[in-house]
């Protein structure tokens, strides 16, 4: 069994909002200035246009939101300065369009998650929003709790997952890995490998505030 940890990363340098009536701007920015994301919402929900930059000005990322989740076609491309075309998703009908295969940003070949650990993070972002009462985020405030799980190579869907930390109620430890087991079906690798079964750990980040 090879071992895969995922590890999400979002920065944001600061937001301008622009607000008009229910919408607002966002624009950040990376550590050199350059900008790095530029999208609206419209009552608290990413909708409409999304962009993603490099740190080299150059198209990162690019599709489009409703009701804060993806719709439509999304352009992945490389995040030097050449920002090359990787791969192009279809989140309406959950299907890969295009994918570079020698350039697929991968640490170990493996499955990848529908969209990239921008998507996971939202994903987990957005369950944590929805499924937890305001009690159970009040006890987790603040907390990072990773679970485990696995994917093989026949479904391609999460499967026995896991939290070591028994700082965790059983409900909402029962409430996390359920999260996890309905992920949307993850692509499969894109070079060739004899394993069957891959280790991966999600974050959940429970807000301070709430």
């Amino acid at each position: 069994m090879k071992t895969l940890f995922a590890f999400l990363f979002v920065f944001f340098a600061g937001t301008v909002p622009g607000q008009t009536g229910d919408t607002v701007h966002v624009l950040t920015h990376h550590k050199n200035g350059a900008v790095n994301e530029d999208y609206n919402k419209i009552n608290g929900l990413k909708s409409g246009e999304y962009k993603r930059y490099t740190r080299y000005d150059k198209i990162y990322i690019k599709g489009n939101y409703s009701n804060d989740s993806p719709t439509g076609i999304w352009e992945f491309y490389a995040a030097d300065s050449a920002g090359k075309l990787i791969q192009r998703l279809d989140f309406d009908n959950h299907t890969e369009l295009y994918v570079d295969s020698s350039r697929a940003h991968s640490l170990i070949c493996g499955p990848r998650y529908f969209g990239g650990n921008m998507m996971q993070y939202e994903y987990i972002a957005k369950s944590i929003r929805a499924q937890f009462t305001p009690e159970e985020k009040r006890q987790m405030r603040g907390k990072a709790v990773n679970v485990f799980f696995t994917i093989d190579s026949i479904t391609l869907k999460p499967g026995n997952c896991s939290i070591n930390d028994a700082t965790v109620a059983n409900t909402i430890a029962a409430k996390m890995m359920r999260i996890v087991s309905v992920m949307p079906v993850w692509l499969p690798p894109v070079c060739k490998t004899d394993a069957m079964v891959w280790r991966f750990s999600v974050p959940f980040l429970f807000p301070d505030e709430i």
